[in-house]
């Protein structure tokens, strides 16, 4: 069997005796103008093979695409869930060959057996297990799946060679309607124990490589939390029986199994090219959602001395440092494996390290990495107050111009584990501590105003005197020509 990753959610799937198309978007943009599959691609019309039976999983616009749906062969043999909108918009473009599939609708075609899968998610939707000879293939789609639905595939099909997996926690709507946008914990631990359930001899991350673009492209940011490096590394710390067969599958990539052996066929498609991996694009950053941070260099700072400061700090001292408290400070920090991610914003540009504490020596690294999970971006001015001892972090982080978040958990086969609310600092913070910061700040505003104001500052002559009484702070004028000066006023203190 061989699948064509088409891009997103379209594959072309060859059995030993069937050709079929699924859920085809053949032109971007798509999705009424707000989305591009990622990486970008270029479909080849013209060379798009004959096909057999054409499958609509649900009608999603990422899935059920009007254009490509008219642009395609009206003959075919055409599979869609119940739905009416699919059907009549099928037939007003002229599809007369149309079949319902319900929850574990079997087909035979020849040698090829298909089962519809349900989802718990009720679109209507379904995902499809393609089988032949040579082996067994279930893809997911956007499907909601459960252990039922997996006990009841596995009873038709025990063994799963190659599973296209749900694999990205969408925050989809969140931001819209005033939901969380902190990393969804429980929902991607469950997706990753269904996998260690379904135990396949191989998988990819199935349906989800698409970016938001234009107007929508500030979604990015928000929508997609977990990278496609991660997942891959996850699988393989949850089920690690599958060793190496965990594939990214990019468009214009095909997989080919046969027998339980699998081929990563990579830019081997004839009707599908990658033209750029434009995966960047999707970094998830809520803390800068609506607001980016920027750098107005507010005390005016010379650029070059800031810009040569921070780059001695960043990659000499604070490794320095680091390494010094590696089994100290930074103790939990190694143990749960943190990548550090810092992000300096420059008045005229931006600047991008990463410290892996996995490794022995903990260096900086220039750029992003895709695995990173602890996360600071900050200003420069901000920073280089603070090498100078000149702001505090009450600047930075009350002003807006330090910010943070975290998706620290290690997976393992029970599903993830994260580390306690607030147990892991911030480097920064622990190089640069809050108190001692604010107390170097504070005396040095002392010793400037002091000087400043010396000669021109209020003159007042104290009339009255506090007495301690036990508990109590009693105000009393000074009257030295009285042998008792009057109580005007009592104070409790404490």
């Amino acid at each position: 069997m061989q699948i064509h990753m088409i891009g997103h959610a379209s594959i072309f799937v060859e059995t030993q005796d069937c050709k079929i198309l699924m859920d085809p978007v053949l032109w971007d943009p798509h999705a009424e103008g707000i989305e591009d599959v990622c990486p970008k691609r270029e479909v080849i019309h013209e060379l798009l093979p004959e096909f057999d039976l054409l499958i609509i999983s649900h009608h999603h616009l990422d899935h059920f695409d009007i254009r490509s749906l008219a642009y395609l062969p009206k003959t075919v043999d055409v599979l869609i869930p119940k739905d009416k909108l699919i059907e009549t918009c099928l037939r007003k473009l002229g599809y007369s060959q149309i079949y319902h599939l319900s929850d574990f609708s079997e087909v035979k075609l020849g040698a090829t057996s298909l089962l519809a899968t349900r989802s718990d998610n009720r679109v209507p939707e379904y995902g499809i297990v393609f089988a032949d000879r040579s082996g067994v293939c279930w893809n997911q789609v956007d499907t909601a799946v459960s252990l039922d639905t997996i006990s009841l595939v596995k009873s038709h099909y025990p063994q799963i060679d190659f599973l296209l997996a749900g694999w990205q926690p969408m925050l989809e709507t969140n931001y819209h309607t005033n939901q969380s946008l902190s990393f969804p914990y429980s929902e991607y631990s469950q997706l990753l124990q269904l996998i260690s359930f379904i135990k396949p001899k191989a998988i990819a991350p199935g349906a989800n490589g698409f970016k938001f673009i234009n107007g929508s492209s500030w979604l990015n940011q928000i929508v997609f939390p977990v990278t496609r490096e991660q997942f891959c590394k996850d699988v393989k710390m949850v089920y690690p029986e599958i060793e190496e067969n965990v594939f990214a599958f990019d468009p214009g990539d095909i997989i080919a199994f046969k027998n339980g052996e699998f081929s990563h066929l990579k830019e081997m498609c004839q009707f599908v090219k990658k033209v750029e991996d434009d995966r960047d694009s999707l970094v998830f950053s809520p803390i800068n959602v609506g607001n980016n941070l920027i750098d107005d260099n507010p005390d005016n700072y010379n650029l070059d001395e800031m810009r040569e400061a921070i780059n001695e700090e960043v990659c000499l001292h604070l490794p320095k440092f680091i390494m010094e408290k590696k089994d100290s400070l930074f103790l939990d920090h190694c143990h749960w494996q943190v990548i550090y991610q810092l992000e300096i914003v420059f008045p005229d540009s931006r600047k991008q390290w990463f410290f892996d504490f996995s490794q022995d020596n903990i260096q900086a690294q220039a750029g992003r990495n895709p695995l990173a999970n602890f996360f600071t971006c900050i200003t420069a001015s901000s920073l280089y107050g603070l090498l100078q001892q000149i702001k505090g972090w009450d600047y930075a982080s009350q002003g807006g111009y330090g910010r943070s978040f975290k998706k620290i958990y290690i997976a393992t086969k029970y599903g993830i584990t994260k580390p306690r609310e607030n147990s892991l600092a911030d480097p920064l913070i622990l190089k640069f501590p809050a108190k001692e910061i604010f107390e170097t700040v504070r005396h040095r505003e002392v010793e400037k105003w002091a000087q400043s104001n010396g000669n021109s500052s209020i003159c007042h002559e104290s009339k009255t005197v506090l007495m301690k009484l036990g508990n109590h702070l009693v105000r009393r004028w000074k009257e030295p020509n009285h042998s008792e000066s009057k109580e005007v006023q009592q104070i409790n203190v404490g």
